[in-house]
């Protein structure tokens, strides 16, 4: 025999600017068996008018529980479970609701109260959820509702985004201009980064971050940029394998994957990922990626994609002044039509321990007769407060020279042999170019700060100790190469919390560099020294 009781819960009344907010939690008592089962309904947020008070009739009706339409509704639910019951809804000797069952009960509850609430005037009106296509149903945009058209799409039917994201803000001063701090005092709002993540189901997840640079495309100066970082589509099989395709983030090394403000113990990237794996690196490409269990303490990611490539010739040639970072390839097309393969294990053999290799593999030029290899190790290293992490990379550009020439127009081509149709470019890129960086961290809280401002030093704040020494050379066929980096950076951080971070370093530049375009290059140690403050966070 199948018993019901209701027992509504007092309202709870919360106040919100000029709203008052109603709500009620309210549990279905059944017995079956003997025991006594708990189904707790939905709670029923109310956005009353600001003028509706307790005493109205109407609320009071609806949300403490007197009325006749009150006991008609839970009377008819308890009619529909005892049917449910007699047809064989409940396991044969189970004392317990099954998770199919109590989801049932749950959504039937809800959607009688909710109907009872909308025809007593008590709900703000919205189309109603329906499985069946109609004018009043969401539809996705299929079908017109007048002014409530905005509201047919299926995220207001089952909201699933989540809006996260990232910004950071530096101030710089450095005695000369170097490649990523300008001669001078000057603050920039760097980056602006919303995330959106979506779990459409339990296998098919959807993530993006749309990228706000220096305050955007029309900001004060219209010397900022804005673009879409990365957009994928997951589909989820099992943990070896799973689908990704979109615009990528390349797995081309560790930082690019890492490269997030919140997430580094320094202002500045390594000179390696600026010039020999531009970081932020993205492609248009899909392909597949997972991870393995060797043992109960180790583990395998693997990540492989298909991507559209790099494109040194329509866009602009790999050089000694940029490596290969103007030259990232097109979301939308492919110079070549010839595509490049990318990806990248890491074997960490215990907690605390991951080595990492990666490749980038295809043609780069117009006709696609050239090849460009990127590969690159990684490594992290962590024992208690110490933490070791590092990044070697190296690029082979077919076609290349040791004596690179600057890409320009030299003359015309005649493709159909009807006379000159149009410029063509030429030049040389250098052969071959490498850099590596080596950070070493150290982690630790001062137990008498915790004590004198236990509000701002916490159990969960951190300071860091930080040493970074890099080199990026762009021609490493050439002992007069112009881009011939080195640097050590000294910094630490405070964070009050992981994911918000205050930084401050210095840094001591030894560049390759003349005084003038013309001049043979010469070792010019410290010209663009300078130190670095920023904030980021993630919210």
């Amino acid at each position: 025999m199948l018993q019901g009781l209701y027992s509504p819960a007092l309202p709870i009344r919360r106040s919100k600017g000029t709203k008052n907010f109603w709500k009620t939690e309210e549990l279905i008592q059944f017995t079956v068996g003997g025991n006594l089962q708990l189904v707790e309904a939905p709670i029923i947020e109310d956005h009353l008018n600001p003028s509706s008070t307790p005493e109205d009739p109407r609320v009071s009706n609806q949300l403490v529980g007197g009325g006749p339409r009150r006991k008609w509704f839970f009377l008819g639910a308890l009619v529909v479970l005892t049917a449910l019951l007699q047809t064989g809804a409940w396991a044969d000797g189970n004392d317990e609701f099954t998770p199919e069952q109590r989801e049932a009960i749950q959504k039937m509850i809800k959607e009688m109260r909710m109907e009872e609430m909308r025809k007593s005037g008590g709900l703000t009106p919205f189309p109603p959820s329906s499985d069946k296509p109609g004018p009043e149903a969401f539809t996705g945009g299929g079908t017109l509702l007048g002014g409530r058209t905005i509201y047919a799409k299926p995220f207001v039917k089952s909201p699933k985004a989540v809006l996260g994201g990232y910004m950071d803000f530096e101030v710089t001063d450095c005695n000369g201009s170097a490649k990523d701090c300008s001669e001078g005092l000057e603050f920039d709002q760097v980056r602006f980064i919303p995330f959106i993540y979506s779990n459409v189901t339990d296998r098919i997840q959807v993530a993006a971050e749309i990228e706000f640079e220096h305050g955007g495309t029309d900001n004060n100066q219209g010397d900022g940029e804005v673009k879409v970082e990365f957009a994928t589509f997951d589909y989820l099989i099992e943990d070896w394998v799973n689908f990704r395709a979109g615009i990528l983030l390349s797995p081309l090394g560790r930082f690019n994957l890492l490269h997030d403000s919140p997430l580094n113990d320094l202002t500045h990237r390594p000179l390696v990922s600026r010039f020999i794996i531009p970081s932020t690196l993205s492609e248009s490409g899909l392909g597949l990626y997972g991870t393995f269990y060797p043992t109960r303490l180790s583990k395998v990611d693997y990540e492989v994609y298909v991507v559209n490539g790099f494109d040194g010739e329509t866009k602009e040639l790999f050089s000694e002044a940029d490596g290969v970072s103007k030259s990232k390839g097109s979301q939308k097309t492919d110079n070549n039509q010839s595509k490049s393969i990318l990806a990248r294990v890491a074997v960490s053999p215990f907690l605390g321990v991951e080595i990492g290799g990666s490749i980038h593999h295809g043609k780069w030029d117009d006709a696609g007769d050239k090849d460009l290899t990127i590969t690159a190790v990684d490594w992290s290293l962590q024992r208690g407060p110490f933490e070791i992490i590092g990044e070697s990379a190296w690029a082979h550009i077919e076609g290349g020279d040791g004596a690179p020439s600057a890409a320009g127009i030299t003359g015309t081509f005649d493709p159909d042999g009807d006379g000159p149709s149009g410029p063509t470019t030429a030049g040389t890129p250098p052969r071959n170019m490498a850099g590596f960086y080596v950070q070493g961290n150290y982690h630790f809280m001062p137990a008498f700060l915790k004590r004198m401002a236990p509000t701002h030093f916490t159990d969960a704040s951190t300071f860091t100790a930080v040493i970074r020494y890099g080199e990026a050379d762009t021609n490493t066929d050439s002992s007069i190469n112009r881009s011939d980096f080195k640097r050590l950076t000294l910094g630490g951080n405070f964070r009050p919390i992981e994911d918000t971070v205050f930084k401050i370093g210095y840094t001591f530049n030894d560049e390759e560099a003349g005084s003038t375009d013309t001049e043979a290059p010469s070792d010019n140690p410290g010209r663009n020294n300078g130190w670095q403050f920023s904030v980021a966070t993630y919210f």
